[in-house]
């Protein structure tokens, strides 16, 4: 059964405002951008870093909330291919004095389809900011996307079996792909086969490497699930 736009776009809302509620500070604190990069799982949802600008949380709250109908709707187009598409990506921004995107990163996700991340990101990157407090400024942003209650969730694969099992195709692949870390995230059916796969990079990767891990991952063969879809995530190299 296929979520409505409407039912997943009611259940990402009250993630996205449930995060938009916590009592943040006025502006963000002054955090190095590298050190932010090395974390994948910021401390604060919605806390904004700048090296030498600052955004307040209601300035990103306001540019980014109209846009949530067309972030779920990447996820939706994709439904039909994976039923069970769900979970969380951290767009890590760079935006200019001016308040557009410089860039935007997939610094995590656990969503699992290089589509919809994809998608999203073109979504994040017409994304237009207030201009930042004392310059350009860098924050990261994270969405939760549900799965629907009324399905039965993927297998659960452990990543650290994953990774064993497949270590020298991996390795292969990071020296094809070249680049940093990236996590990846798969979907797969009882035979093994990759039905959905995602990557993200802690560390600023460009999607050249992102496309090149998923599609190589798209083409290995996974330990069985068992007679339900999998889904897993590990670490490439």
């Amino acid at each position: 059964m296929l979520r409505s736009n409407g039912s997943l776009l009611c259940l990402a809302s009250l993630l996205f405002h449930a995060c938009a509620s916590a009592p943040p500070p006025d502006t963000a604190r002054s955090v190095p951008r590298q050190r932010r990069q090395e974390s994948s799982s910021p401390p604060d949802s919605f806390a904004v870093s700048g090296l030498r600008g600052t955004l307040t949380q209601q300035e990103i709250q306001n540019a980014l909330e109209p846009k949530l109908p067309k972030l779920l709707r990447c996820v939706e187009q994709r439904l039909g291919a994976v039923e069970v598409l769900a979970g969380s990506i951290t767009f890590s921004f760079h935006v200019a004095t001016n308040g557009q995107v410089a860039s935007v990163t997939p610094t995590a996700s656990s969503l699992g389809d290089r589509a919809a991340e994809r998608c999203m990101l073109q979504v994040a990157e017409a994304v237009r900011f207030p201009e930042p407090h004392g310059g350009e400024a860098d924050f990261a942003w994270p969405l939760e996307v549900p799965l629907d209650p009324e399905l039965r969730p993927p297998v659960e694969l452990r990543g650290d079996l994953v990774r064993d099992a497949l270590a020298a195709p991996l390795s292969a692949l990071a020296a094809r792909c070249g680049g940093g870390l990236a996590v990846v995230t798969a979907y797969v059916d009882p035979d093994g086969r990759v039905v959905s796969v995602g990557a993200a990079a802690p560390d600023i990767a460009g999607p050249v490497q992102l496309d090149c891990i998923s599609e190589g991952v798209r083409g290995l063969a996974f330990p069985s699930p068992g007679s339900y879809l999998g889904k897993t995530s590990f670490t490439v190299p």
